[in-house]
């Protein structure tokens, strides 16, 4: 017997002692159950997260306080950060820039 034909047969051999393992029933006790039920609930929460700092990030911020954290960010030197393309974010940040210099 070659040594192609020794290892077909004694995978095969693996295979069969094995295949009781691969169909043996399905079973799942309580812990199972609130395994996935924690994964669920965990992703629930990622999502909720995500959505609520797009909002929060993209959403409505009054004029005063976008002038504000632009001339902050001007003055500390941050980078220019308009996701809400404010007129009012860009004149702060230049007068952060402005106040930066001396």
């Amino acid at each position: 017997m070659n040594k192609i034909t020794a290892i077909s047969l004694s995978t095969l051999t693996a295979l069969g002692a094995g295949s009781a393992f691969f169909t043996a029933p399905a079973s799942a006790n309580f812990g199972n159950f609130m395994l996935g039920a924690g994964v669920g609930a965990g992703s629930a929460i990622l999502i909720n997260n995500s959505q609520n700092q797009r909002r929060q990030r993209y959403g409505f911020v009054p004029p005063e306080q976008e002038f504000t954290r632009g001339r902050q960010d001007g003055f500390n030197g941050a980078k220019y950060d308009n996701p809400r393309n404010s007129p009012d974010y860009t004149r702060g940040f230049q007068e952060g820039l402005r106040m930066r210099r001396g």
